[in-house]
Protein backbone atom coordinates (compact mmCIF):
# COMPACT_ATOMS: atom_id res chain seq x y z
CA UNK A 1 0.00 0.00 0.00
CA UNK A 2 1.33 3.29 -1.07
CA UNK A 3 0.42 6.01 1.76
CA UNK A 4 -0.77 9.12 -0.42
CA UNK A 5 -2.70 11.48 2.10
CA UNK A 6 -0.42 13.10 4.04
CA UNK A 7 -2.79 16.35 4.24
CA UNK A 8 -5.06 13.79 6.33
CA UNK A 9 -1.96 13.19 8.85
CA UNK A 10 1.65 12.22 8.53
CA UNK A 11 4.01 9.54 9.72
CA UNK A 12 5.99 10.79 13.27
CA UNK A 13 9.16 11.31 12.49
CA UNK A 14 11.98 9.27 14.39
CA UNK A 15 12.69 12.04 16.38
CA UNK A 16 9.48 12.82 17.28
CA UNK A 17 8.60 10.13 18.70
CA UNK A 18 11.76 9.78 21.07
CA UNK A 19 10.87 13.48 22.71
CA UNK A 20 7.65 11.78 22.82
CA UNK A 21 9.08 8.55 24.98
CA UNK A 22 11.62 11.04 26.69
CA UNK A 23 8.74 13.72 27.98
CA UNK A 24 7.37 10.63 29.43
CA UNK A 25 9.86 9.04 31.01
CA UNK A 26 11.85 12.04 32.34
CA UNK A 27 9.38 15.26 32.07
CA UNK A 28 5.97 13.31 33.68
CA UNK A 29 5.52 16.20 36.17
CA UNK A 30 2.53 18.55 35.85
CA UNK A 31 3.98 22.25 34.20
CA UNK A 32 1.45 23.66 36.97
CA UNK A 33 3.28 22.18 40.26
CA UNK A 34 6.53 24.87 40.30
CA UNK A 35 6.87 24.01 44.00
CA UNK A 36 9.13 21.12 43.34
CA UNK A 37 11.44 19.84 40.78
CA UNK A 38 9.58 17.29 38.91
CA UNK A 39 7.01 20.65 37.86
CA UNK A 40 9.71 22.40 36.74
CA UNK A 41 11.52 20.23 35.34
CA UNK A 42 8.85 19.90 33.22
CA UNK A 43 7.67 23.87 33.02
CA UNK A 44 11.74 24.25 31.73
CA UNK A 45 10.57 21.57 28.60
CA UNK A 46 7.23 23.44 28.54
CA UNK A 47 9.09 26.45 28.05
CA UNK A 48 11.73 25.21 25.70
CA UNK A 49 9.47 23.85 23.14
CA UNK A 50 7.27 27.08 23.08
CA UNK A 51 10.23 28.78 22.00
CA UNK A 52 11.02 26.23 19.38
CA UNK A 53 7.15 26.40 18.15
CA UNK A 54 6.93 29.95 17.67
CA UNK A 55 10.73 30.41 15.98
CA UNK A 56 8.79 28.28 13.12
CA UNK A 57 6.42 31.21 12.51
CA UNK A 58 9.08 33.58 13.75
CA UNK A 59 6.39 34.54 17.01
CA UNK A 60 7.47 35.25 20.30
CA UNK A 61 6.98 32.69 22.53
CA UNK A 62 4.48 34.61 24.93
CA UNK A 63 2.02 35.12 21.92
CA UNK A 64 1.97 30.88 21.50
CA UNK A 65 -1.15 28.68 22.96
CA UNK A 66 -0.76 25.45 23.47
CA UNK A 67 -3.98 23.40 22.40
CA UNK A 68 -5.63 19.93 21.28
CA UNK A 69 -4.70 20.81 17.43
CA UNK A 70 -5.47 23.37 14.71
CA UNK A 71 -9.41 22.18 14.78
CA UNK A 72 -9.25 23.67 18.62
CA UNK A 73 -6.84 26.66 17.71
CA UNK A 74 -9.18 28.07 14.89
CA UNK A 75 -12.55 27.36 17.19
CA UNK A 76 -10.98 29.70 19.87
CA UNK A 77 -9.36 32.80 17.56
CA UNK A 78 -12.84 32.78 15.21
CA UNK A 79 -15.28 32.83 18.65
CA UNK A 80 -12.64 34.20 20.72
CA UNK A 81 -12.35 37.42 19.02
CA UNK A 82 -15.63 37.15 17.36
CA UNK A 83 -17.84 37.63 20.37
CA UNK A 84 -16.02 40.14 21.57
CA UNK A 85 -16.83 41.80 18.26
CA UNK A 86 -20.38 40.75 17.50
CA UNK A 87 -22.11 44.19 19.11
CA UNK A 88 -19.49 46.87 17.64
CA UNK A 89 -18.58 44.96 14.11
CA UNK A 90 -21.28 42.31 13.32
CA UNK A 91 -20.36 41.82 9.97
CA UNK A 92 -17.89 38.53 10.26
CA UNK A 93 -16.40 37.64 6.68
CA UNK A 94 -15.13 33.97 5.21
CA UNK A 95 -13.90 32.24 1.98
CA UNK A 96 -16.24 29.95 0.89
CA UNK A 97 -13.51 27.47 0.48
CA UNK A 98 -12.27 27.75 4.28
CA UNK A 99 -12.04 24.27 6.32
CA UNK A 100 -15.39 23.27 8.47
CA UNK A 101 -13.16 24.17 11.50
CA UNK A 102 -13.51 27.83 10.37
CA UNK A 103 -17.05 27.57 8.69
CA UNK A 104 -18.66 25.73 11.19
CA UNK A 105 -17.26 28.70 14.12
CA UNK A 106 -18.51 31.40 11.72
CA UNK A 107 -21.76 30.12 11.41
CA UNK A 108 -22.31 29.50 15.45
CA UNK A 109 -21.37 33.60 15.27
CA UNK A 110 -24.19 34.31 12.99
CA UNK A 111 -26.65 32.08 15.16
CA UNK A 112 -25.59 34.49 17.79
CA UNK A 113 -26.29 37.86 15.18
CA UNK A 114 -23.64 38.42 12.98
CA UNK A 115 -23.85 39.08 9.60
CA UNK A 116 -22.01 36.50 7.89
CA UNK A 117 -20.35 36.90 4.82
CA UNK A 118 -18.63 34.23 2.28
CA UNK A 119 -16.39 34.97 0.02
CA UNK A 120 -16.41 33.35 -3.08
CA UNK A 121 -13.66 32.08 -5.45
CA UNK A 122 -12.65 31.57 -9.23
CA UNK A 123 -12.08 28.37 -10.53
CA UNK A 124 -8.84 28.38 -9.45
CA UNK A 125 -9.76 28.67 -6.02
CA UNK A 126 -8.57 32.41 -5.40
CA UNK A 127 -10.33 34.87 -4.33
CA UNK A 128 -10.96 37.66 -6.84
CA UNK A 129 -9.47 40.78 -5.21
CA UNK A 130 -12.83 42.85 -6.12
CA UNK A 131 -15.00 40.27 -3.59
CA UNK A 132 -12.11 40.90 -0.93
CA UNK A 133 -12.50 44.68 -1.05
CA UNK A 134 -16.20 44.97 -1.74
CA UNK A 135 -16.23 42.18 0.96
CA UNK A 136 -14.45 44.68 3.80
CA UNK A 137 -16.19 47.53 5.50
CA UNK A 138 -15.93 49.41 8.63
CA UNK A 139 -18.45 46.75 10.14
CA UNK A 140 -16.54 43.95 9.37
CA UNK A 141 -14.83 42.71 12.57
CA UNK A 142 -13.42 39.73 11.15
CA UNK A 143 -11.67 38.05 7.94
CA UNK A 144 -10.40 34.53 7.94
CA UNK A 145 -8.59 33.23 5.48
CA UNK A 146 -6.82 30.18 5.09
CA UNK A 147 -2.84 30.29 3.55
CA UNK A 148 -3.04 26.66 1.78
CA UNK A 149 -6.45 25.10 1.13
CA UNK A 150 -6.36 21.36 2.45
CA UNK A 151 -7.98 20.12 -0.41
CA UNK A 152 -6.34 21.56 -3.55
CA UNK A 153 -3.11 23.36 -1.81
CA UNK A 154 -4.10 26.54 -3.51
CA UNK A 155 -2.20 29.46 -1.82
CA UNK A 156 -4.00 32.79 -0.79
CA UNK A 157 -2.24 36.19 -0.55
CA UNK A 158 -2.54 36.70 2.90
CA UNK A 159 -0.48 39.65 3.44
CA UNK A 160 -2.38 41.38 0.29
CA UNK A 161 -5.71 40.55 2.02
CA UNK A 162 -3.79 41.95 5.54
CA UNK A 163 -3.68 45.31 3.67
CA UNK A 164 -7.10 45.57 2.83
CA UNK A 165 -8.29 44.55 6.00
CA UNK A 166 -6.02 47.10 7.70
CA UNK A 167 -7.93 49.62 5.72
CA UNK A 168 -11.26 49.06 7.62
CA UNK A 169 -9.30 47.85 11.15
CA UNK A 170 -10.29 44.27 10.30
CA UNK A 171 -8.34 41.55 12.34
CA UNK A 172 -7.28 38.65 10.02
CA UNK A 173 -7.52 35.08 11.60
CA UNK A 174 -5.57 32.81 9.32
CA UNK A 175 -5.86 28.79 9.24
CA UNK A 176 -2.24 27.50 7.59
CA UNK A 177 -2.31 24.06 9.02
CA UNK A 178 -1.42 22.51 5.84
CA UNK A 179 1.06 25.58 5.28
CA UNK A 180 3.64 25.44 8.19
CA UNK A 181 6.04 23.00 7.10
CA UNK A 182 5.76 23.16 3.54
CA UNK A 183 6.44 26.86 2.59
CA UNK A 184 8.18 30.03 4.48
CA UNK A 185 5.27 30.95 7.42
CA UNK A 186 6.27 34.34 9.23
CA UNK A 187 3.45 35.97 11.12
CA UNK A 188 5.13 39.40 10.82
CA UNK A 189 4.98 38.91 7.16
CA UNK A 190 1.68 37.89 6.79
CA UNK A 191 0.61 40.60 9.04
CA UNK A 192 -2.06 38.50 10.77
CA UNK A 193 -3.97 38.91 13.75
CA UNK A 194 -4.42 35.06 14.96
CA UNK A 195 -2.93 32.06 12.94
CA UNK A 196 -3.72 28.10 13.45
CA UNK A 197 -1.40 25.02 12.81
CA UNK A 198 -1.20 21.78 14.04
CA UNK A 199 1.56 18.91 14.34
CA UNK A 200 0.51 15.98 12.88
CA UNK A 201 0.30 17.62 9.38
CA UNK A 202 4.19 18.22 9.53
CA UNK A 203 5.19 14.54 11.43
CA UNK A 204 4.45 15.44 14.28
CA UNK A 205 1.98 14.29 16.83
CA UNK A 206 -1.52 13.68 16.90
CA UNK A 207 -3.75 15.75 19.50
CA UNK A 208 -1.19 18.68 19.75
CA UNK A 209 -1.28 22.42 18.11
CA UNK A 210 -1.23 25.85 18.53
CA UNK A 211 -2.94 29.29 18.26
CA UNK A 212 -0.63 32.23 17.57
CA UNK A 213 -2.08 35.36 18.82
CA UNK A 214 -0.97 38.78 18.22
CA UNK A 215 0.61 39.92 20.76
CA UNK A 216 -1.84 42.35 23.52
CA UNK A 217 -4.62 41.15 21.32
CA UNK A 218 -7.34 39.70 23.66
CA UNK A 219 -9.97 37.21 23.31
CA UNK A 220 -12.47 35.62 25.24
CA UNK A 221 -11.55 32.05 26.54
CA UNK A 222 -14.23 29.34 25.27
CA UNK A 223 -12.78 26.47 27.73
CA UNK A 224 -12.86 27.51 31.59
CA UNK A 225 -11.41 26.13 34.67
CA UNK A 226 -7.70 27.10 35.15
CA UNK A 227 -5.19 29.39 34.81
CA UNK A 228 -3.02 27.52 31.94
CA UNK A 229 -2.48 29.15 28.62
CA UNK A 230 -2.73 32.60 30.44
CA UNK A 231 -6.82 31.30 31.02
CA UNK A 232 -6.79 30.71 27.45
CA UNK A 233 -6.68 27.34 26.65
CA UNK A 234 -6.93 26.04 30.39
CA UNK A 235 -6.29 22.26 31.76
CA UNK A 236 -3.11 20.32 32.18
CA UNK A 237 -0.80 20.39 29.04
CA UNK A 238 0.08 17.33 27.04
CA UNK A 239 3.46 17.88 27.54
CA UNK A 240 5.01 14.66 25.40
CA UNK A 241 2.28 16.45 22.58
CA UNK A 242 4.23 19.37 22.83
CA UNK A 243 7.62 17.78 22.55
CA UNK A 244 6.76 16.07 20.09
CA UNK A 245 5.28 18.66 18.09
CA UNK A 246 8.01 21.45 18.71
CA UNK A 247 10.08 18.40 17.26
CA UNK A 248 8.55 18.13 14.39
CA UNK A 249 8.87 22.32 14.31
CA UNK A 250 12.66 21.94 14.71
CA UNK A 251 12.97 19.33 11.58
CA UNK A 252 10.43 21.24 9.41
CA UNK A 253 12.38 24.65 10.14
CA UNK A 254 15.86 22.74 9.02
CA UNK A 255 14.55 21.13 5.97
CA UNK A 256 12.09 23.92 4.85
CA UNK A 257 14.30 23.84 1.14
CA UNK A 258 14.93 20.84 1.51
CA UNK A 259 11.28 19.25 1.45
CA UNK A 260 9.76 21.89 -0.94
CA UNK A 261 12.76 21.09 -3.74
CA UNK A 262 11.46 16.96 -3.14
CA UNK A 263 8.21 17.55 -3.28
CA UNK A 264 7.83 20.05 -5.96
CA UNK A 265 9.89 17.69 -7.99
CA UNK A 266 7.38 14.80 -7.28
CA UNK A 267 4.23 16.99 -8.02
CA UNK A 268 5.33 18.07 -11.51
CA UNK A 269 6.55 14.15 -12.45
CA UNK A 270 3.37 13.16 -11.07
CA UNK A 271 0.62 15.99 -12.61
CA UNK A 272 2.21 15.37 -15.68
CA UNK A 273 2.26 11.74 -16.15
CA UNK A 274 -1.68 11.89 -14.77
CA UNK A 275 -1.99 14.46 -18.32
CA UNK A 276 -0.43 11.80 -20.10
CA UNK A 277 -2.18 9.19 -19.16
CA UNK A 278 -6.21 10.74 -18.55
CA UNK A 279 -8.07 12.15 -21.37
CA UNK A 280 -8.92 15.43 -19.56
CA UNK A 281 -8.20 15.35 -16.66
CA UNK A 282 -8.51 18.92 -14.62
CA UNK A 283 -5.70 19.31 -12.13
CA UNK A 284 -7.65 21.59 -9.21
CA UNK A 285 -6.19 25.10 -8.65
CA UNK A 286 -3.33 24.72 -11.46
CA UNK A 287 -3.58 27.84 -12.47
CA UNK A 288 -2.41 29.51 -9.57
CA UNK A 289 0.32 29.26 -6.74
CA UNK A 290 -0.34 26.06 -4.87
CA UNK A 291 1.78 24.15 -2.20
CA UNK A 292 4.14 21.27 -3.44
CA UNK A 293 2.63 17.67 -2.67
CA UNK A 294 -0.96 18.43 -2.81
CA UNK A 295 -2.99 17.23 -6.62
CA UNK A 296 -6.94 17.50 -6.50
CA UNK A 297 -7.80 15.47 -10.16
CA UNK A 298 -10.68 15.45 -11.60
CA UNK A 299 -11.87 13.33 -14.57
CA UNK A 300 -15.61 15.75 -15.64
CA UNK A 301 -18.13 13.22 -16.10
CA UNK A 302 -16.22 10.14 -14.65
CA UNK A 303 -18.77 7.24 -13.61
CA UNK A 304 -18.44 7.40 -9.64
CA UNK A 305 -16.23 5.37 -7.67
CA UNK A 306 -12.79 6.61 -8.79
CA UNK A 307 -11.30 6.74 -5.73
CA UNK A 308 -12.73 2.89 -4.55
CA UNK A 309 -10.44 1.53 -7.78
CA UNK A 310 -7.22 2.59 -5.91
CA UNK A 311 -7.07 -0.57 -3.99
CA UNK A 312 -3.17 -0.02 -3.76
CA UNK A 313 -2.99 3.65 -2.76
CA UNK A 314 -4.22 5.54 0.13
CA UNK A 315 -5.88 8.80 -0.86
CA UNK A 316 -8.69 10.71 -0.66
CA UNK A 317 -11.37 12.35 -1.67
CA UNK A 318 -11.20 15.64 0.13
CA UNK A 319 -10.61 16.91 3.68
CA UNK A 320 -10.50 13.75 6.05
CA UNK A 321 -13.17 15.62 8.28
CA UNK A 322 -15.62 15.56 5.99
CA UNK A 323 -15.08 12.08 4.31
CA UNK A 324 -18.30 10.77 1.98
CA UNK A 325 -19.23 14.51 1.41
CA UNK A 326 -18.90 16.18 -1.98
CA UNK A 327 -16.16 18.87 -1.65
CA UNK A 328 -17.95 22.18 -0.46
CA UNK A 329 -14.27 23.22 -1.82
CA UNK A 330 -14.49 22.27 -5.29
CA UNK A 331 -18.52 23.13 -5.57
CA UNK A 332 -17.45 26.88 -4.85
CA UNK A 333 -14.56 26.32 -8.05
CA UNK A 334 -17.70 25.79 -9.98
CA UNK A 335 -17.79 21.70 -10.30
CA UNK A 336 -20.53 19.45 -10.50
CA UNK A 337 -21.95 17.88 -7.19
CA UNK A 338 -21.06 14.84 -8.81
CA UNK A 339 -17.67 15.63 -10.18
CA UNK A 340 -17.06 17.43 -6.84
CA UNK A 341 -17.59 14.21 -4.83
CA UNK A 342 -15.76 12.06 -7.53
CA UNK A 343 -12.21 13.95 -7.23
CA UNK A 344 -9.36 12.40 -5.67
CA UNK A 345 -6.83 14.01 -3.49
CA UNK A 346 -3.00 12.59 -4.07
CA UNK A 347 -0.94 14.18 -0.99
CA UNK A 348 2.49 13.52 -1.20
CA UNK A 349 5.25 13.36 1.75
CA UNK A 350 8.76 13.60 2.49
CA UNK A 351 8.53 9.83 2.31
CA UNK A 352 7.51 9.40 -0.91
CA UNK A 353 9.33 8.12 -3.90
CA UNK A 354 9.50 8.61 -7.85
CA UNK A 355 8.88 4.74 -8.36
CA UNK A 356 5.72 5.18 -5.44
CA UNK A 357 4.24 8.36 -7.87
CA UNK A 358 4.49 6.36 -10.97
CA UNK A 359 2.74 3.63 -9.21
CA UNK A 360 -0.19 6.18 -8.11
CA UNK A 361 -0.62 7.49 -11.78
CA UNK A 362 -0.77 4.21 -12.84
CA UNK A 363 -3.29 2.91 -10.28
CA UNK A 364 -5.34 6.24 -11.07
CA UNK A 365 -5.46 5.72 -14.52
CA UNK A 366 -6.52 1.93 -14.11
CA UNK A 367 -9.03 3.22 -12.07
CA UNK A 368 -10.48 5.40 -14.66
CA UNK A 369 -10.20 3.18 -17.31
CA UNK A 370 -12.50 0.50 -15.57
CA UNK A 371 -14.83 3.18 -15.32
CA UNK A 372 -15.39 3.41 -18.78
CA UNK A 373 -13.15 6.45 -19.51
CA UNK A 374 -11.43 6.49 -22.94
CA UNK A 375 -7.46 6.73 -22.58
CA UNK A 376 -5.69 8.58 -24.68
Amino acid sequence: MIYADHNATTPPLPAVIDAMAAAMRDSWGNPSSRQHTYGRGAQALLDQARETVAATINARPAEILFTSGATEACNLAVLGLGERLLASRPRQVGCATEHDAVLEPLRRLAEAGADLHLLPVDSQGAVPAAALASGLDAQTGLLCLMLANNETGVIHDLAAASIVARRHGVLVVCDATQAVGKIPVDVRVLDVDALAFTGHKLYGPQGCGALWLRGGLGLSAQLHGGGQERSLRPGTRNLPGIAGFAAACAAATAQLAQRAAHLTALTTQLEALVRQSIRGVVIQGAGGARIAGTSMLTVPGLAPGWLGTLSRVAASGGSACTSGKPSHVLRAMGCSERDAGNSIRISLGIGSTAADVVAIAAALAHGARALGHPMP
